[in-house]
């Protein structure tokens, strides 16, 4: 277990520190992208990297059904079996990868569909094949990934990734400085692909000296991880119309040059997600074990809102500040004409707090094993996601995109909890507390959201980076504030206090998490 713990401790450590990287040299990368190369150009980036995750719906989750096959044979120490298992997933991956370039090159004649308002360039047909060649090394070199990832060892490629994000954005840099080039720009990002790729490809060599990509592979492997599939593809092509449709319908529907606009803010909360990702991830993998050791359903209810609340106090740290500083931040990091209106900026984090705070439903429904629940409700709503959002994009435009992901959000959260009420907790009356405290944990982050904006008009400095920094401040002493007071009769927050002063206590006085 302390092993264990040491892995999570290190892979969290190590993703914490890529993350940061990631985050700085992409501000400054993106900065200098808009002064050099432009916001079309960065409005077409965006809306190629959505085409390209369409395309790679080529490979449904076999690295998910991967991962799940190769947990047994780890722990068995099967190496003939683990190798089974990989030669099947690179042969596997060898006609995903092809299928995906064959994909790209047949999807270059229908890329101005997706591009409005500005002159397409026959020189964006090559940055499309770059990019695409990019995505394509994962499949024929990186697909070694999973198994460090089934193994525990998910620290090795986090390593190798911050190396290589490290390298490539300072070189990244440098080319939109010297030479103020897309072109080159691209090059970049299709070296480091290949390199790191290869690189973690050759490494599991060394790791795993057994693994023989040239024995035969195993037909009835095959067959076994394409069955084990068949609800990971539907949830995967249900994902992607929530997570990627709406750069396309931006880009087709509104403009591309608004799609860079709101490409800016998506990146600040894509920062914001992998934050939340690191706080609450480890969380996730002791949902199986509590549900497998206690089955008592109101032993499990219980555990259940305590996860809850924790997720929820993550939503109010991470996203109360945001909504109430996001515009400064990107005033200060890109100037005055990148700020949009404040309802895109309360729709895109309405999303975000629903998907933090509901996704421990998400994590109990796994941990029961209802995948087949989840597949119809994935289904359910990426086809509202999708229907709503073009519907809405035509009547009212922008908001109208993201306001038809957030109602799929609520449709989510609303089939997931009744489904984990009544098939984990089975008990009605639980379920509609679930709600009464769902409302109330809404009011109290409205709440914090208006008490900040409002104390945080009265705080302006002549240098706003320090204005950002003292209104941040303010806004994590507001909400520690109006959370504790107002739910310092629960039980889950007395936890959740304890918890983190024993923290506190364990590390000054052994020097350790």
């Amino acid at each position: 277990m302390s092993s264990d713990k040491k892995t999570i401790a290190k892979t969290g450590l190590i993703g914490a520190i890529n993350q940061a990287i990631f985050a700085i040299l992409g501000f400054v990368s993106r900065k200098l992208f808009i002064i050099y190369i432009g916001t079309d150009i960065l409005g077409l980036s965006g809306t190629y990297t959505s085409v390209l995750s369409t395309l790679a719906l080529a490979d449904l989750g076999f690295d998910i059904a991967v991962t799940y096959a190769l947990y047994k044979p780890l722990n068995d120490g099967d190496e003939k079996k683990i190798n089974d298992i990989m030669r099947a997933l690179k042969t596997i991956y060898n006609v995903v990868g092809t299928a995906f370039i064959v994909l790209s090159f047949a999807a270059l004649p229908f890329l101005k569909f997706f591009i409005t308002d500005m002159e397409f360039k026959p020189i964006y047909y090559v940055y499309f094949i770059m990019q695409a060649l990019a995505s394509a090394s994962t499949y024929f070199f990186a697909y070694r990934r999973t198994l460090l990832v089934a193994d525990k060892k998910e620290y090795v490629t986090k390593t190798v990734d911050t190396v290589g994000t490290m390298v490539f954005s300072i070189l990244k840099i440098l080319v939109l400085v010297l030479f103020k080039s897309y072109l080159l720009f691209v090059a970049c990002a299709v070296v480091q692909a290949f390199v790191t790729n290869i690189y973690i490809y050759l490494k599991c060599y060394k790791v795993y000296p057994y693994l023989d990509s040239k024995s035969k592979t195993n037909k009835a492997v095959i067959k076994d991880l394409l069955n084990k599939i068949k609800d990971i593809g539907l949830g995967k092509i249900s994902g992607y119309v929530y997570g990627c449709t709406d750069m396309l319908l931006i880009s087709k529907i509104i403009s591309t040059v608004v799609a860079g606009y709101y490409y800016n803010y998506m990146n600040v909360i894509t920062i914001i997600k992998q934050l939340s990702a690191n706080l609450v991830g480890p969380l996730a993998p002791f949902i199986g074990r509590s549900l497998a050791a206690d089955k008592d359903p109101v032993s499990q209810e219980k555990s259940f809102r305590m996860y809850t609340y924790v997720r929820y106090l993550v939503a109010v740290v991470l996203l109360v500040p945001t909504v109430a500083l996001v515009d400064l931040f990107v005033e200060i990091w890109l100037g005055a004409e990148f700020v949009m209106e404040s309802i895109i900026v309360i729709l895109i984090c309405a999303d975000l707090y629903i998907s933090l705070v509901h996704s421990s439903l998400v994590d109990f429904m796994n941990g029961s094993g209802l995948f087949n629940y989840e597949k119809w409700i994935s289904l359910a709503g990426a086809v509202v996601n999708l229907g709503t959002s073009i519907y809405l994009a035509f009547r009212i435009g922008l908001p109208g995109v993201l306001t038809g992901t957030v109602i799929a959000q609520c449709l989510y959260w609303t089939c997931r909890s009744a489904v984990v009420y009544s098939k984990c907790f089975k008990s009605k009356a639980l379920f509609a507390r679930y709600w009464v405290r769902m409302f109330v944990y809404l009011a109290v982050f409205v709440a914090c959201v208006l008490a900040c904006i409002k104390v945080c008009s009265f705080v302006n400095f002549d240098w706003k980076i320090l204005t950002f920094i003292v209104r941040g401040i303010i806004c994590e002493i507001i909400c520690v504030v109006i959370v504790g007071v107002a739910f310092i009769p629960s039980n889950e927050h007395r936890v959740a206090v304890q918890w983190a002063v024993n923290k506190v206590k364990g590390r000054l006085k052994h020097g350790e998490a």
